[in-house]
């Protein structure tokens, strides 16, 4: 067993985690462990991002610096060539707490977090998350411990236990199956490896709620889905709390929140009726396209039937080494088949990505760009107006909360990498397609590749914190806590100097006299 620290933080993070739930099912005694956290410590809600897209939600909780600073927007995000390429973790800007806390000589533990591929050389351990391209050794750093990991536990799931082209009866039993074996590995790391920091994350919560809040909401035979999920985390949660013993600070986060979907949105569609966008043919069907990214489901289909269909003598670590230094093919398919549908010559504005950014096609500026500069506040401005006044058929009301400008968002040296507009949604609960079956519809169901049921739950605004331990007051509500302020708190409660240009604060009202008073405004710099 690993010699007991003096001062420990356990970080765990359930993906889209939401109180409208984890409330209730623990006043009905479904949930012990996030009772305790209840009776134990103080909870409150956790301020998420706009627009709710992990790159940036995640870079920002592990920086405490918005997205104008750390670089990072989306999953593919348009660079200064105006060029979209994949995005991860070795593209953030600024330095992450765990690289902070190794300069410091503290150890840290970092698993599963999104957008840390490739993994980082850190006083301590680290292994990737899900954009990772696949499972391999060279996802962990030091290489070893994945290893050590596949020798006691066998192969490492690193992706989400995704439900497309499964049967619903079928997926709660690989739910928790899933979050037993990632608790078995996680249990083992937090009990047997030395560390002063430990931050580690699930997706069980999210997936379900994503593909399963309809049947929750119709109360019908698959209504417990979600629910399971939950009380395998809690299961989990109790596991790893036992595991780090209790000298040691425990946290409970969610990124974002979760809620009912009430419909999908074709953001292209939307601009095209504007007049913003024109599309090659008078229908505008590319019914083999995908309108935000056609060419991943197309290349994810197609090496999947090649690895089923291929001979057993083809080792795994050829399709590794193909899916990690191929991605000039993932690039030539954004670039050259992502829109190709789309005439750019008529086109003054365009949508990319998950969650309704919307790009001024700018001259000087994108490979097609129409737009003049000097039109491009004109253009922004129209687009405003246009699309502020839409309409949801389905009930009567206006589905677009607001539309910002990026530099009402964001501020700092990258936020020209930022969409120009976007997209805040009524209640959050609206999000774009991924797929575009048929274009002349703004307001259609939410689906994606290999799904065989469209997406009903989606993002909301308020995520969860929940913290017990050494250093936390016990039953007072958390307010005002943003994702930017995980990193200046966590540093504190571990007894560091907090860098100067972190834009977070340290949220005072979780902290206990001994700790509010100890070295609370004790800013230091750090160089990159």
């Amino acid at each position: 067993m690993a010699s007991t620290i003096k001062k420990r933080l356990l970080v765990i993070a359930l993906a889209e985690a939401t109180f409208d739930l984890i409330t209730p099912w623990v006043e009905e005694g479904e949930l012990p462990t996030f009772k305790k956290f209840f009776e134990e410590g103080t909870t409150g809600n956790l301020k998420s991002s706009i627009p709710m897209i992990t790159p940036q939600i995640w870079s920002s909780i592990v920086t405490g610096k918005n997205p104008g600073y750390h670089g990072l927007f989306d999953f593919w995000q348009r660079g200064k060539d105006g060029k979209f390429k994949e995005m991860n973790g070795s593209q953030i800007k600024v330095k992450p707490i765990w690289k902070i806390l190794s300069e410091n000589g503290l150890v840290s533990g970092i698993v599963n977090i999104p957008f840390t591929y490739p993994p980082q050389k850190i006083n301590g351990f680290m292994i990737s998350g899900e954009d990772a391209p696949g499972a391999h050794h060279s996802i962990a750093s030091p290489n070893k411990i994945y290893n050590e990991i596949v020798e006691k536990f066998g192969r490492y799931r690193l992706k989400d236990i995704f439900p497309g082209g499964r049967k619903k009866e079928d997926y709660l039993k690989l739910v928790e199956e899933d979050v037993k074996k990632q608790t078995d590995v996680l249990e083992y790391l937090v009990s047997e490896k030395n560390w002063d920091f430990f931050l580690t994350f699930y997706s069980a919560t999210a997936i379900t709620q994503h593909y399963f809040w309809k049947d929750m909401l119709e109360n019908n035979e698959y209504k417990d889905i979600i629910k399971t999920a939950y009380k395998s985390l809690d299961s989990a949660i109790n596991r790893l709390c036992d595991a780090a013993g209790e000298n040691t600070t425990v946290f409970l986060i969610s990124e974002c929140g979760a809620g009912p979907l009430i419909s999908g949105v074709q953001i292209n569609t939307l601009l095209q009726k504007g007049g913003f966008l024109t599309y090659k043919n008078s229908n505008g069907a590319s019914q083999k396209q995908n309108s935000h990214f056609p060419g991943k489901s197309i290349l994810r289909s197609k090496v999947a039937g090649f690895r089923k269909n291929a001979p057993g003598y083809i080792p795994k670590s050829l399709f590794y080494f193909a899916n990690k230094n191929m991605h000039w093919l993932k690039t030539w398919i954004q670039t050259y088949l992502a829109g190709s549908d789309i005439d750019w010559n008529k086109t003054f504005a365009f949508s990319r990505g998950k969650e309704g950014d919307i790009f001024i096609n700018l001259k000087g500026r994108d490979p097609h760009g129409v737009v003049e500069q000097d039109q491009y506040e004109n253009v922004r401005d129209k687009i405003i107006n246009n699309l502020s006044s839409l309409i949801d058929p389905s009930t009567g009301k206006k589905a677009v909360n607001k539309i910002y400008k990026r530099e009402e968002l964001y501020n700092g040296p990258y936020t020209d990498l930022a969409p120009d507009l976007l997209i805040e949604w009524v209640n959050d609960a609206y999000m774009p397609t991924e797929s575009d079956k048929n274009k002349n519809f703004i307001f259609v169901e939410r689906w994606r590749e290999n799904m065989n049921w469209p997406t009903s739950g989606s993002h909301r605004k308020n995520g969860i914190l929940l913290a017990k331990g050494p250093g936390i007051v016990k039953n007072k509500g958390i307010e005002k806590a943003g994702i930017i302020d995980m990193t200046p708190t966590w540093l504190h409660l571990l007894n560091q100097k907090i860098p100067e240009d972190l834009e977070g604060r340290v949220i005072t009202d979780l902290l206990d006299k001994k700790f509010l008073n100890k070295n609370i405004n004790n800013r230091t710099t750090y160089n990159l």
